[in-house]
């Protein structure tokens, strides 16, 4: 039997700061959110459920943040009540409530942003096979090569993180176990105010506050650090099982931060959605 997984489709902002992207693309404040942004003829957000939707590995897709009103897929995707402008960790505890209420109870919860048109169904699912064999972990964040990056948009590149063996950017699908979004709430505030930064440093600097982690950053700030250096040193600064998943494909990671990126994303879309119907 294939393994299922819940799909937790994340939107919304800021209540007081509208941001540089929708400042550029949206002046007239049309749109609720970047992913009801239109491009290439449909919202954002339809070409991420397009993709979603063909999944067999999929339980089911919930939407927090946006609602019916904003945007009707009809069954394809259940619209869990939140407030469009909560935080980040405070949608998830939502979300995980609303599942255990109706008797979904699951090991662990696929996150996926709303405003990632290039993803695939192949690459979707090969991150979900990956993390099928990963159960007992609480934290599983997908990445995705460097030079994918460097090779399609070469003066914009996205690296995060650079180890001796890998040149990596957060992909924008991962995975969070029952513990990692109830324990984690602090974590999930801070790594996700980081991940919006997209600063490795950033990152590496929270954990450089943790002492056990210490001897794993000198190798990092010397750059003598493989990948699952990094990861361990997580791990102890958190307490918390993690892991990732590199997934070689460049739509995996290309989400809307800057209006730069929507530029990009027309490009990429055209190159190998548009053309392949």
């Amino acid at each position: 039997m294939t393994k299922q997984f819940p799909i937790f489709l994340m939107s919304g902002r800021d209540k007081d700061i509208r941001r540089e992207i929708m400042q550029v693309l949206d002046p007239e404040e049309k749109y609720k959110a970047k992913c009801l942004l239109p491009i290439l003829g449909k919202p954002v957000i339809q070409w991420v459920v397009e993709e979603l939707v063909k999944s067999k590995k999929i339980e089911g897709i919930y939407a927090l943040g946006v609602s019916r009103d904003d945007i009707d897929f009809g069954s394809e995707v259940e619209y869990i009540p939140v407030d469009f402008f909560a935080d980040f960790n405070e949608k998830l505890l939502i979300g995980l409530e609303y599942l255990k209420d109706k008797g979904k109870n699951f090991n662990q919860f696929v996150i996926c942003s709303a405003d990632t048109p290039a993803i695939t169904v192949e690459r979707i699912d090969e991150f979900l096979v990956a993390i099928s064999e990963m159960e007992d972990y609480d934290f599983i964040q997908s990445l995705v090569p460097y030079e994918l990056s460097l090779k399609e948009f070469p003066e914009a590149g996205r690296v995060v993180g650079s180890f001796r063996d890998h040149k990596i950017f957060p992909g924008e699908l991962y995975a969070l176990s029952v513990k990692g979004i109830i324990d984690g709430q602090k974590i999930i505030s801070d790594i996700n105010r980081l991940r919006r930064k997209r600063s490795f440093w950033a990152v590496a600097w929270y954990v450089f506050k943790k002492p056990s982690t210490w001897p794993k950053m000198v190798k990092l700030v010397l750059r003598f650090a493989k990948l699952k250096d990094a990861v361990i040193a997580l791990e102890r600064a958190f307490k918390m099982k993690m892991g990732t998943v590199i997934i070689e494909d460049l739509g995996f990671g290309l989400d809307m931060d800057v209006s730069q990126n929507y530029e990009q994303l027309e490009i990429y879309l055209k190159k190998t959605k548009i053309v392949k119907k």
